[in-house]
């Protein structure tokens, strides 16, 4: 029998697996498009031109 005192959860275990499946689906994206704007920081120089320029 289930006492009446028991804390109520807020959110359920299927509520939180879907919320985190969710994050993960909406973080991967923004990534790649944050990566094919071009907004992902310094370019890596080819190995041609590093060796070059010694």
């Amino acid at each position: 029998m289930k006492r009446s005192d028991d804390p109520v959860p807020v959110f359920g275990v299927w509520r939180m697996a879907a919320a985190l499946a969710v994050a993960a689906f909406l973080g991967g994206a923004l990534g790649l498009v944050w990566q094919s704007a071009g907004l992902g920081g310094d370019e890596v120089a080819p190995a041609e031109a590093v060796a070059d320029e010694d």
